[in-house]
């Protein structure tokens, strides 16, 4: 999985663009974001100006993967809904 297939898949879901970023970066508030790390990738939630790591992936696709259960889980929090499998 590639993380263009996972912004098409995270859109189409309805997940809304500040609940994370794909860019690197901290994002417009609380958000998990996700970018390539020194030997892999690097999933982490954003807040407060802040980056707090979440998984480390060895890969794109783990890296996208760990992305997709963190927006599942942080929409059923927010009342939203899960991701459809």
């Amino acid at each position: 999985m590639q993380l263009a297939e996972v912004v098409v898949r995270l859109r189409s879901a309805g997940v809304p663009d500040w609940f994370y970023c794909i860019a690197g970066g901290l994002g417009t508030g609380e958000c998990v974001g996700i970018e390539p790390a020194e030997g892999g990738w690097s999933v982490y939630y954003s807040e407060r100006g802040r980056k707090s790591p979440l998984e480390t992936c060895a890969d794109e696709d783990a890296a996208c993967r760990a992305l997709l259960r963190h927006m599942d889980r942080m929409m059923r929090d927010s009342g939203r809904g899960g991701l459809p499998g």
